[in-house]
């Protein structure tokens, strides 16, 4: 079973490689863009689904049209991870 942490980890990694995703294709690397999007459904095909799916029902901002509000998402999520490692670094430490 994966712990809580490996899934935001993945999780995190998903939404980082759907971010270059965006920025490649807004370079007009849509070769490079399709390749980050199938990195990303390596990495965890359930949290691209989830976040597609959130992205649709307007859950999780969508990168094309609300750039800043994508990288808050993201950076949120970044944070969460952060703030979850260090949790679990402090109970090692026990």
């Amino acid at each position: 079973m994966v712990s809580d942490l490996d899934q935001r980890r993945r999780t995190v990694r998903v939404l980082e490689l759907l971010s270059e995703s965006v920025e490649a294709y807004a370079r007009g690397d849509s070769a490079g863009a399709d390749r980050l999007i199938e990195e990303a459904a390596e990495v965890d095909v359930m949290a691209m689904s989830g976040i597609q799916g959130g992205i649709l029902i307007g859950e999780i901002p969508h990168p094309e049209q609300d750039w800043a509000a994508w990288t808050e998402y993201v950076q949120a999520a970044r944070d969460a991870l952060a703030e979850a490692e260090a949790r679990e670094g402090g109970n090692d430490a026990s």
